[in-house]
């Protein structure tokens, strides 16, 4: 191929990597090769936006040719298989920062190196063969790391230098093989020489990736970051006089006095300064403690009579040196981030417990108290300072706390322990408190924290709503008995009627001088019974009225019901509504507040009614049902009317929320209110035909009795 055709090829590759295409492209053919030329102009002003790549492409082909020239020495048969490769760390740096769109820049480096540097006359065909092994191979090895691996370009995890050096180690090899065999093939070395040849260019390249790729990296990471620039490089390099100038004299003293027989030995001496700066520094100081010494190295070697050999033996040194230096500046980068990242946490979540109006406490597995914040001292009244080492039972009236905490821990599967305990103060007071715990620390070591918080006021809050509750439900049975007044009027003066003509006609038999006994003691019989159902009706609505003492008793259901239906007999007969009782046969007893459980049922009847009679429909059914349903006894009323709108159905249970013209929307409210304090559940039951149905459950009595046992 002519040298012009692959300026051509090149220009136009390093064209598509320092940016996007501009404009369309057009084909044209030239000298039967296929080239694509922008429509925009090369003489055309440059975007802001190309202009850091182009200067970053330059910049690398000038520093690479550089670099190469440098470490030209002891080179085999006159090419660039020397025992020291800088400008292939250089490479894998650009190709992990800039990626795989550097590879035509990396290429044109290493052509121009082949064609500039080498004593032996290398074609262009050739050059750009290894330039070519140069830029694959290592673009393989960067795409690996960065995206196999996941390598951080700042080096910031314990992990990354390791990835590095292993990449140094393995990707070198694959790519000194390949260009070896590549000179070989083109007949600038002889194939005898291919081992010796391969063995060299492999250390040189390892050694110039794991000296220079991470210099190069932190570089970039501390130029990029300018908002935040960290100053451990520059630090390391002001603070580090000493530390570099003991780098100079433990070169002097490896190769300063003509002893070439000891060099070797007296190479470890530049392990004390590299783990010096390693340790106080980290991986930036060890980074440029490495580079320092490689430079020293290779500048000493100049001025001392060594053999290719000797330059190869030293050279692994370096390697040894280097990773050792390598790994543990960057463990000492990664314990000094960890030790500030903790430090920021501990900061952090002091603040934090500071500011929290919960007692917060962490505990031992015996419950000895290690730690509590602020808002722990103004709950109990202690202070914190007498608080620590005492048992957290002196402060919970729960002496089973710890048993609690440790089962909930052991459990397959934990679930946020939520308690409702209490809690007593220094002076020896009682008070409600909510303890929230979790575990941490290992198998054998737990601890648990514990979030306190003094729930007093919401027991306060929840004793004003239950008497409000009660007040509302008094008031709203005084308009039902209001109601219900007329109707129990006329029952009640059914029984007074009867008595008066009962006792009238006995008197007119008492007139007579002969009168039949069994008669008049069947007519006083009869004013008894008359007497003691008035009595009954007005007992009934007198305990419907009056606030009842939330009492629980034993309840008959089947009595519960019809002595309800019967508080609204009257007004049932005189709408002509049809009320059926579908109660299931031996129906356990309830254990229920009896007066309570006939309110709720006293309102779903009359909502019942009222829907009835406002739908207009002659058919009037009101279907009362009851059967034991899991472990409880399920009532359920429904009817035969409009139901309710979608739009009311999912807050009919919230208070002033009604159906009905002139009504207050409180009576189902209470009535939930009231089963659920019964220990049942008052429900909307959607049935598909029509009408309406609520259920509720009531707790049978056996079993409520047992458990308050």
């Amino acid at each position: 191929m002519p040298a012009w055709q692959a300026a051509i090829l090149l220009q136009s590759a390093l064209a598509q990597c320092v940016e996007k295409p501009l404009g369309e492209w057009e084909r044209r053919e030239q000298g039967g090769w296929a080239v694509r030329k922008r429509v925009t102009s090369w003489t055309d002003p440059l975007p802001d936006s190309m202009r850091p790549r182009i200067g970053l492409s330059l910049a690398y082909i000038v520093f690479y040719l550089i670099l190469d020239r440098i470490s030209f020495i002891e080179a085999l048969h006159g090419v660039d298989i020397t025992p020291w490769n800088p400008p292939a760390g250089l490479t894998v740096a650009l190709l992990l920062v800039g990626g795989p769109a550097y590879i035509p820049v990396i290429t044109i480096a290493a052509l121009c190196s082949s064609q500039i540097l080498p004593l032996a006359p290398i074609s262009p065909a050739w050059g750009l063969a290894t330039a070519l092994v140069i830029a694959g191979g290592y673009a393989a090895t960067a795409t690996l790391l960065r995206q196999g691996f996941g390598l951080d370009l700042g080096l910031k995890r314990g992990r990354d230098m390791p990835l590095v050096i292993g990449a140094a180690v393995i990707g070198a090899g694959p790519v000194a093989l390949a260009l070896v065999t590549t000179y070989a093939t083109a007949g600038i070395l002889p194939w005898f020489d291919l081992r010796e040849a391969v063995v060299q260019y492999w250390i040189g390249d390892a050694i110039g990736i794991v000296v220079f790729t991470p210099a190069f990296l932190l570089l970039w990471d501390f130029l990029r970051q300018t908002a935040t620039r960290s100053p451990l490089l520059w630090t390391a390099l002001a603070e580090g006089f000493v530390q570099y100038a003991s780098i100079i004299g433990a070169l002097i003293v490896i190769f300063g006095f003509g002893h070439n027989r000891y060099s070797f030995e007296l190479f470890y001496l530049l392990f004390l300064p590299l783990v010096w700066i390693a340790v106080r520094h980290g991986l930036p100081g060890a980074t440029a403690a490495v580079f320092v010494i490689q430079g020293g190295l290779i500048v000493s070697l100049e001025f001392v009579d060594s053999s290719v050999g000797a330059v190869r033996a030293f050279q692994l040194l370096m390697f040894a040196l280097a990773t050792t230096g390598l790994m543990l500046g960057a463990v000492v980068s990664e314990r000094h981030r960890v030790a500030l990242a903790l430090a920021e946490s501990q900061g952090r979540l002091s603040a934090i417990l500071n500011a929290a109006r919960d007692g917060v406490l962490t505990i031992n597995r015996r419950g000895v108290i290690e730690s509590a914040n602020p808002a722990v001292e103004e709950l109990f009244g202690c202070p914190t300072r007498l608080l620590l080492g005492t048992d957290v039972r002196n402060l919970v009236a729960s002496p089973d706390l710890l048993d609690v905490l440790a089962a909930n821990a052991a459990a397959t599967r934990p679930q946020p322990l939520r308690l409702e305990i209490e809690g007593r103060r220094e002076d020896g007071s009682i008070f409600p408190i909510e303890v929230t715990g979790g575990r941490f620390g290992s198998a054998g070591d737990e601890r648990y924290t514990l979030v306190i918080r003094d729930i007093t006021l919401r027991y306060q809050e929840e004793a004003r709503a239950q008497q409000h509750q009660s007040e509302i439900a008094q008031v709203s049975r005084l308009a039902t008995a209001d109601e219900m007044a007329s109707a129990l009027a006329h029952e009640i003066n059914q029984p007074l009627m009867a008595i008066t003509t009962y006792a009238r006609g006995c008197l007119r038999l008492l007139k007579h001088a002969t009168f039949d006994l069994d008669i008049v003691r069947e007519g006083v019989e009869q004013v008894v019974m008359q007497a003691e159902r008035a009595g009954d009706i007005i007992r009934r609505l007198r305990d419907f009225v009056r606030t009842g003492s939330g009492r629980r008793e034993v309840v008959d259901v089947k009595a519960l019901i019809e002595t309800t239906i019967s508080l609204a007999k009257i007004e049932i007969t005189q709408n002509a509504i049809d009320v059926q009782l579908r109660l299931a046969a031996n129906l356990p007893p309830v254990a229920v507040d009896r007066v309570q459980i006939e309110q709720v049922l006293i309102n779903l009847l009359r909502n019942a009614i009222d829907a009835l009679l406002s739908s207009g429909t002659s058919r009037r059914i009101i279907v009362v049902a009851a059967e034991i349903a899991n472990a409880a006894v399920e009532i359920t009323l429904s009817d035969s009317g409009p139901g309710i709108a979608d739009e009311v159905r999912s807050r009919i249970f919230e208070p002033f929320v009604t159906t009905k013209a002139d009504g207050m929307g409180m009576g189902l409210a209470i009535s939930r209110s009231i089963v659920e304090a019964q220990g049942g559940h008052l429900r909307l039951v959607a049935t598909g035909e029509g009408g309406t149905r609520f259920a509720f459950d009531l707790p049978i009595a056996e079993k409520t009795f047992a458990s308050l046992g």
